[in-house]
């Protein structure tokens, strides 16, 4: 019976490594999977930076405000013991490209009409109607009624956007985009604003003096429209 060949494993890559041109070849493929590896490990560190960059917000920035007021007026002859109610409608045409509404403030003034010396004031009420006004409703800062009995002016104010004072800011992020979305938003400040009058008059005590019954009140309306701006600082 005829033995088989057999083929020794360990001789057979001693041999491999003892020739000239093998050893270049496990050389070349070597060096080139070392390369790879720290090409791939540098590539790794480099991704996890810019990673961190990103989550950790490493980046200053001021947030600063760009502003304008846009204003409205009206005037009403609201009789005594009646309510008056005026709608102002707020939607993009009154906005300028890039600019929100930030906040509404509203003056109301009036003097005694009745021309009669003595005639005291009357006694005027005013509310902002919480309806569908995509606004800041319950905000700390809002004024949203007021009243006067003796001439002087009421001052009503409604938060529109979210946060939004008109105060610079400081912020970190990653990059400008980043930074000036929460101040991009749409939608708010959009809607109808309804503005409720109430009047009750007070007629003079002087003997022949004229009825009073009735009071013109002058409404003003400021609109605050802002666009923000990002500036990177050094710190």
């Amino acid at each position: 019976m005829t033995d088989e060949p057999s083929f020794d494993i360990s001789s057979g890559v001693s041999e491999l490594f003892d020739e000239p041109i093998a050893n270049k070849i496990t050389a070349g493929i070597v060096a080139f999977f070392l390369v790879f590896l720290t090409l791939n490990t540098f590539d790794l560190v480099s991704n996890s930076d810019n990673v961190r960059s990103i989550v950790d917000g490493d980046n200053n920035w001021i947030i600063s405000f760009d502003e304008q007021i846009i204003t409205l007026t009206d005037s009403v002859i609201v009789a005594d013991g009646d309510t008056e109610i005026r709608t102002f409608t707020l939607d993009e045409t009154l906005l300028d490209e890039g600019y929100r509404f930030g906040g509404i403030s509203v003056t109301l003034t009036y003097t005694e009409t009745s021309g009669w010396p003595g005639d005291p004031a009357d006694s005027v009420f005013a509310n902002l109607i919480q309806n569908d006004l995509n606004a800041q409703w319950q905000d700390n800062n809002n004024s949203l009624s007021g009243s006067s009995n003796d001439g002087s002016q009421i001052d009503l104010d409604l938060r529109a956007y979210p946060g939004y004072d008109g105060q610079e800011t400081n912020t970190t992020g990653y990059n400008e985009i980043q930074v000036l979305e929460k101040w991009k938003m749409d939608g708010f400040g959009i809607g109808e604003l309804e503005l409720e009058i109430t009047v009750e008059t007070t007629t003079s005590p002087i003997p022949l003096s004229p009825n009073d019954n009735e009071e013109e009140v002058n409404i003003t309306i400021e609109l605050t429209v802002f666009q923000a701006n990002a500036s990177k600082t050094t710190e």
